[in-house]
């Protein structure tokens, strides 16, 4: 597998005290027992997206994003794609607040300041559910695992998809 030339950042969103909301601070705990090529950095952020808009002054040319993602499909469903420059754009009416909790959000912020790169990708996982609790359903914690694996897979060989409409 060749590793993947650009310095690349992956955050990771979720509130652990969510149930499976805390499935990108997962995905994040377990990659650390993986060796991740040189220039790959993991960033968790739980809540907190102006930290993640604060690490991109370090320049970085790559983003994945992991988080829970609904789009209606059975829970531990993995989607993986690119946000539309729709999804990125802060649009005339909006005004960004910078204590904001969504990935969606801190990436427009970070757009908007200049400092995104332009390839982002965003790896989630349908939730079971997102109720006052701090375990991942069963179909979540399994699909942490699977994650992981696709993570590896796209700092080695710099793979991307598409899924969930986008």
């Amino acid at each position: 597998m060749k590793t993947l030339a650009v310095k690349t950042l992956i955050v990771a969103f979720g509130n652990v005290l969510l149930g499976d909301d805390g499935f990108g601070v997962e995905v994040i705990k377990r990659l650390a027992f993986s060796k991740l090529p040189p220039g790959v950095e993991t960033m968790e952020v739980g809540t907190g997206g102006v930290h993640f808009v604060l690490r991109l002054l370090e320049g970085f040319e790559a983003v994945i994003v992991v988080d829970g993602v609904s789009c209606g499909q059975p829970p531990g469903i993995p989607y993986v794609f690119t946000p539309s420059a729709a999804d990125l754009g802060v649009h005339s009416r909006e005004r960004i607040d910078p204590h904001f909790a969504e990935p969606a959000r801190a990436m427009q912020l970070a757009r908007a300041l200049g400092f995104l790169p332009d390839k982002v990708t965003v790896l989630g996982c349908e939730p079971e559910s997102c109720q006052v609790g701090i375990r991942l359903s069963v179909a979540v914690d399994a699909a942490v695992a699977r994650a992981v694996e696709k993570i590896r897979e796209m700092v080695g060989s710099d793979a991307s998809g598409t899924a969930c409409g986008h």
